[in-house]
Parts: structure tokens; C-alpha cells; sequence
């Protein structure tokens, strides 16, 4: 089974300790260790990546998930399996951050997924690769701390955060679905990004959401 992550910072490998060095051990590599045989896992992970947002003042439509969607699959194609772990950056203020409006944005991403030719067979004649939705866990309380050098920048988020979960499901019932949260959460050091305990805990919980939920085989 072939599977493209499709994700931002958190799945990248940006840790919390502010270095920006990719981590080795990021959740994707953990998760393919953990599959084991007959699993490839491609990823394309961008930090800064929204889910259809242009972002002016990261550098435009280049953080645009949905934008870049249709090359990546056609670049990594085929595919059997496209894990999206998108919106933790549609919580920055800028961006006004709703549930609502983060989860139908999540919800048009898997639908491109499903709707496109990406899968096994033919360059653009494939079928359709299965899709999942890993939902980001919420902004811990201290996104909200004044102290924090980002505050202003991520006002909102942590409420838009809280009713993420719910609000996918609610959007996205007939798509399997894993929340990250029983598994990950920011660090007291850095609301946004994981430590590297936690890309152990969430790229073996990953992997084993993907052994039960996923057929080798695209529906």
C-alpha cells in the first residue's frame, strides 16, 4: 500500500524547541516503521501549509493546501491511501479560525482526493485513492497565554481548536477519521508544535488506524 501524507509543520517534523531542524523521528517515519512491509509512505508536509488559505505573509497561494493538492497526487501518484492532517494553521487569527469554516475546508480537500485519478492504474487514468482525515488536536491553554510571543498571532485558535474533532464529523460522516488528540498535543514550550515523545505516540496510533481502517485496495 502506497500512502501520501499530506500535512503541514506537525507532520513535517517542526519540533517545539524552536530549532526548525526536521526531526528524524517525525509521526510519518514512525508510522511507516511501525506498518512495516508491504507499506510505502510518501510524504509531502510543508510547515506553514493551510488548508485553502493563501497566506500573504508566509508567501501567498504557496502555503495553499488545496492549490497544491492536485500536483502532489498527480507527482506521487499512484496511490492507494492519502492521509490529510491539515488546519492547525487556519487557527491563526488572520485567517478568522472557525470550526466550521476549518472543517469544510478540510472536507473540500478529501473530496479533491476522492474525485481524482491518483490511484492505482494508469497516469491520470487510475482509480480514486482511498482518503483519511487525521484531525489536529487542540491549542493547548497556553496559546492563549499572554506570554507567549505568538499570542496575538493565534487569537481564536485555541476555541476554533476545541470544536474541530466534532465539527469534522459532523462534516465529513462518511470519511474514516482519526483524532490526533487521545495521542498528541502542543508542548508547554510551544503551543503550536509536538515534542518528540509525542510523534511516537501519534505515528504508532497512525499505524495501527491504518492496519483497521484501510483496505489494500482503493473503494
Amino acid at each position: 500500500m502506497r500512502i501520501l501524507v499530506y500535512g503541514d509543520s506537525n507532520s513535517w517534523g517542526t519540533l517545539a524547541d524552536g530549532s526548525n531542524m526536521r526531526h528524524p523521528r517525525r509521526w510519518p517515519r514512525v508510522m511507516a516503521e511501525a506498518l512495516g512491509d508491504g507499506y510505502e509512505v510518501v510524504e509531502d508536509c510543508l510547515p506553514g501549509r493551510t488548508t485553502a488559505h493563501d497566506d500573504p505573509e508566509m508567501g501567498g497561494a504557496t502555503f495553499n493546501g488545496l492549490a497544491h493538492l492536485e500536483a502532489s497526487l498527480l507527482a506521487q501518484a499512484p496511490l492507494d491511501l492519502v492521509l490529510i492532517m491539515l488546519g492547525t494553521n487556519d487557527m491563526k487569527a488572520r485567517f478568522e479560525p472557525t470550526a466550521e469554516r476549518i472543517s469544510g475546508n478540510i472536507a473540500r480537500l478529501a473530496e479533491h482526493v476522492s474525485a481524482s485519478l491518483a490511484g492505482p492504474g494508469a497516469w491520470r487514468e487510475g482509480a480514486s485513492p482511498q482518503v483519511g482525515i487525521i484531525v489536529p488536536p487542540p491549542l493547548p491553554e497556553n496559546a492563549n497565554d499572554p506570554d507567549w510571543d505568538r499570542v496575538d498571532e493565534w487569537a481564536g485558535g485555541r476555541d476554533a481548536s476545541l470544536a474541530l474533532a466534532q465539527a469534522v464529523e459532523m462534516r465529513c460522516a462518511d470519511i474514516p477519521r482519526l483524532d490526533a488528540a487521545p495521542f498528541a498535543h502542543g508542548s508547554h514550550r510551544d503551543p503550536i508544535h509536538f515534542e518528540p515523545e509525542i510523534h511516537e505516540h501519534l505515528g504508532a496510533a497512525v499505524a495501527d488506524w491504518v492496519r483497521r481502517a484501510f483496505s489494500e485496495q482503493p473503494a
